[in-house]
C-alpha cells in the first residue's frame, strides 16, 4: 500500500488528483486503525531516508467516513492524500460529487473484511460504485480484496472483479483456538437452586444466570492483562458495562475495608447498617464504604438489576462512587462519538484500561494490542463472527487466540457448542452475492444534488455501469423502466 504511491513520484500528477490508492474499510473504526499503523512506518521510513542522506518519500495518508468533520472533508478535496482510506457509502458520496475529481488517478482499490459486505445489499452497491470509479479512469483499477473468513472464496471473487478475470491468494495458514464454553451455574434448568452444599439463603431470588455470568466475566478480566467481552447488543453491552464496574468496585473496596479496620476504623456487623437506623445490609460479605450508607444499602434479599434486563434509568450505577478505584471497562459500539472511541481504543492498546464491552464495532481485523482474552457474552451470530472476534486475541503470527463463550439458557448453550465446534474445524458458514437488489438501485436517487442512477457524473448511464457488477446479472433482460 506504501511502496506503489512512493514509486510513482516519477508520474507526478496534478496537486488535487494525487490520490493513488483507496482502501474501502466497512468498519469505521477498521479504517482509523489502518491509518494509524500506516503512519507509523511512514515515519520510519522517512528518518531512515534522511539519515541515508536520500529524499525521503512524501507519502500521505487520509481517512474520510461519516466521522469526518466537514472542514475536513474540504480539506481532503484541496489536498488529496496518496492513500485514501474511506467506506462504502463515502465512496459512492464522492463518486456523485465533485470529490470524484480527486479519484481520476487511482490505479489500486482495497476492499477489506470483504466478506462483511460481499452477502448484503451494502455490497451490492460497493460493486456499482466500483464500477462507477472505473468510468472515471483511463483504464480499470486492480482490485484487491482481503478476508480471513471467506467460504467459497470463488463467490467472493466473482464479487470482487464483477467480469473481469480475478486471482485467488489462499495460502495454507495455521491459527491455533483455545475456545471454552462456560456454564457458570451447576444446572441451567434450576437457576434458583442454591450449589450444591451451600446454604439455601444464598440462592439467588430471581432464577437469572446473569448476576453468575457478570462476577465470573469480572474474575476473567481481573485474571487477564487486557481483555474485550462483545455482546450482541448495543443495550447490552451498555448494561454489562456498568455492572461489571460495580462489581469491581465492590470487590476494590471490600479488600480495603480490613486495612482501614486495621487502622483503628469498626468494622460494620453482618446485618447492621452503619447508621443504625434498622436497614439490613448483605450478608456474608465485607460491606464496601460505597455500600454502607442508609441510603446506597438495599434490603436483605433485594438483588441488582442483571445486565440483560431493561430497566428505568439510575437502577445500574457502573461504578464510579469511589474516585480511587479506577474504571474497569468501558464500552464501544456505533452510538458512542468518534472522539470516545479513539479515546477507548488508545486506552486498550497501552494498557490503561484493563477491558473494553463492545459491539461488532470492534470485531473485524483491527489490531488491538496485547489482548489476551476475549469474551464472548451469548452465541455469537455466525462462526465466522466468532472467529473474527476471538482473533482480536493473540492477534500476532504464532500467538494462540483465547476465548471464553458464555450462554445464557439452554438453547443458547447448543448455539455455543456448535458454533466452537465449527470454528476449531474453520467450517464458515457459505455467502452467496445479493442478485438485482432492486432496493439497493432504488434508494440511489434520493439524494438532492447527486446524480441520479440513470446518468452518472462521468458521461455514462448508471444502467450500463451495474451490470458489470456481480450484482446485477439480470440486467440484459430488464427493461430500463424496471431500473
Amino acid at each position: 500500500m506504501v511502496d506503489r504511491p512512493a514509486h510513482q513520484r516519477d508520474r507526478p500528477a496534478p496537486a488535487k488528483q494525487r490520490t493513488r490508492v483507496l482502501y474501502v474499510s466497512p468498519l469505521k473504526a477498521l479504517g482509523v486503525d489502518v491509518e494509524r499503523n500506516l503512519r507509523s512506518p511512514l515515519v520510519g521510513i522517512t528518518q531512515t531516508a534522511r539519515r541515508l542522506g536520500t529524499e525521503p518519500p512524501e507519502v500521505t495518508v487520509g481517512v474520510r467516513s461519516g466521522d469526518t468533520p466537514s472542514s475536513d472533508r474540504q480539506k481532503l478535496l484541496r489536498q488529496p492524500p496518496d492513500i485514501l482510506i474511506t467506506t462504502p457509502e463515502s465512496l459512492y458520496l464522492m463518486l456523485t460529487s465533485q470529490a470524484r475529481e480527486t479519484l481520476v488517478n487511482v490505479d489500486t482499490v482495497i476492499v477489506d473484511e470483504v466478506h462483511a459486505v460481499a452477502s448484503t445489499k451494502r455490497g451490492a452497491h460497493l460493486a456499482v460504485s466500483l464500477e462507477r470509479l472505473d468510468d472515471l479512469l483511463d483504464k480499470p483499477v486492480q482490485r484487491i480484496g482481503l478476508s480471513a473468513t471467506v467460504r467459497p472464496p470463488e463467490e467472493v471473487a466473482r464479487f470482487l472483479g464483477g467480469r473481469a478475470p480475478v486471482t485467488i491468494i489462499a495460502p495454507p495458514a495455521q491459527k491455533t483456538f483455545d475456545l471454552r464454553v462456560v456454564v457458570p451455574v451447576d444446572d441451567m434448568a434450576e437457576l434458583g437452586a442454591p450449589p450444591v452444599g451451600a446454604d439455601a439463603s444464598d440462592a439467588p431470588a430471581n432464577g437469572s444466570i446473569w448476576p453468575h455470568v457478570e462476577e465470573r466475566v469480572v474474575d476473567l478480566i481481573e485474571e487477564h492483562r487486557s481483555t474485550i467481552v462483545f455482546a450482541n447488543s448495543r443495550r447490552l453491552a451498555e448494561r454489562l458495562t456498568a455492572r461489571l464496574n460495580e462489581i469491581h468496585e465492590e470487590r476494590v473496596l471490600a479488600a480495603a475495608a480490613p486495612a482501614s479496620a486495621a487502622e483503628g476504623d469498626a468494622l460494620v456487623p453482618a446485618g447492621v447498617s452503619p447508621a443504625d437506623d434498622g436497614l439490613p445490609v448483605a450478608r456474608g460479605r465485607p460491606q464496601s464504604p460505597a455500600r454502607t450508607s442508609a441510603h446506597a444499602v438495599a434490603p436483605q434479599g433485594t438483588k441488582r438489576p442483571p445486565a440483560q434486563m431493561i430497566g428505568a434509568s439510575g437502577q445500574t450505577g457502573g461504578g464510579g462512587s469511589d474516585t480511587a478505584v479506577p474504571v474497569l471497562a468501558r464500552a464501544h459500539h456505533g452510538s458512542v462519538s468518534k472522539d470516545q472511541r479513539a479515546i477507548i481504543e488508545d486506552d486498550l492498546k497501552s494498557g490503561r484500561l484493563r477491558c473494553v464491552v463492545a459491539t461488532s464495532s470492534l470485531e473485524l481485523g483491527i489490531d488491538m494490542g496485547e489482548v489476551d482474552l476475549v469474551v464472548q457474552v451469548e452465541a455469537p451470530p455466525s462462526v465466522a463472527s466468532g472467529l473474527q472476534r476471538v482473533g482480536r486475541a493473540g492477534h500476532q503470527v504464532g500467538e494462540i487466540s483465547r476465548g471464553v463463550l458464555f450462554p445464557k439458557h439452554r438453547a443458547d448453550l447448543v448455539n455455543s457448542a456448535v458454533t466452537v465446534e465449527r470454528m476449531v474445524s474453520g467450517q464458515i458458514e457459505s455467502i452467496s452475492v445479493p442478485a438485482n437488489p432492486s432496493t439497493s438501485w432504488r434508494s440511489t436517487p434520493s439524494l438532492p444534488g447527486r446524480s441520479t442512477p440513470s446518468t452518472s457524473s462521468t458521461g455514462s448511464t448508471w444502467f450500463d455501469a451495474a451490470p458489470r457488477s456481480a450484482a446485477c446479472p439480470a440486467r440484459r433482460s430488464t427493461p430500463r423502466s424496471t431500473w
